[in-house]
């Protein structure tokens, strides 16, 4: 008996399935979408903020319609994997298909909900940005803060440091202190999720009471961003916010 679990995400894309296939096939593109990513050495790196970063490799490639990632565990045989789907529809979308397999620890099916969210937001990052911004280069920055603090506290402090509770659809100003003034549209909202569409990216803010962290993913689409300072002063106003 196989005793993997796995889930599976669907989405249509306003994109040719060469734009796609760019997107879950290079660092440069997994960083537009999901976080930033690096290879070197035959290994893939994505940077998830406050010193987290995970490494996998390629394990199967089929150019432009499948691609197998997977990350190492204690045998040598894959711990988890992650397989992207490519093709093209008529009229000019392409679906991507998306198979997580494998979890860690025992609480499978907390992890399980917790992945499923956060592979929702990411790929509605996707769509987005073929929607608003596509074929533009992306600067990421991105912060995360750990804390034994409940999830519920932890977000409470954000939303109030952020100066607004918005509702999905609403434009609103955050204005959290000593940072830049962030003004745009909800387009995701959920217990402890926000994002906001602005301008020139998207702003991601969530709570992880699994893993107890909170972390910003932050994307600019063709602009200059000092990323070093930017992200350490994001940082910063993270770690003061998960302070007991």
């Amino acid at each position: 008996m196989d005793e993997r679990r796995y889930l599976a995400k669907e989405i249509e894309l306003s994109a040719s399935p060469e734009q796609v296939w760019q997107a879950i096939s290079t660092p440069e593109g997994m960083s537009i979408w999901f976080v930033p990513h690096e290879s070197a050495d035959g290994e893939i790196e994505a940077d998830f903020g406050g010193g987290n970063t995970q490494a996998g490799q390629v394990l199967e490639w089929e150019p432009g319609r499948r691609a197998l990632y997977g990350t190492p565990g204690p045998d040598g045989e894959p711990a988890m994997t992650f397989e992207f789907l490519v093709e093209g529809k008529e009229g000019g979308t392409t679906i991507l298909r998306l198979v997580q397999s494998g979890f860690f620890g025992d609480d499978w099916e907390a992890e399980y909900d917790g992945f499923g969210k956060g592979w929702d937001m990411f790929l509605h990052n996707l769509a987005e940005y073929f929607r608003h911004f596509p074929g533009l280069p992306v600067a990421n920055v991105v912060a995360t803060g750990f804390t034994t603090l409940p999830g519920e506290t932890v977000w409470a402090r954000l939303i109030a440091q952020l100066g607004a509770d918005p509702a999905p659809g609403e434009r609103v100003r955050l204005t959290p202190e000593g940072l830049e003034t962030i003004e745009g549209v909800v387009d995701q909202r959920d217990r402890m999720l926000l994002g906001i569409r602005t301008e020139h990216g998207f702003y991601r803010f969530m709570a992880d009471d699994l893993h107890h962290m909170v972390s910003t993913v932050q994307y600019f689409y063709g602009v200059t961003v000092d990323r070093a300072p930017r992200t350490a002063r994001w940082q910063s106003w993270l770690d003061r916010l998960t302070g007991e």
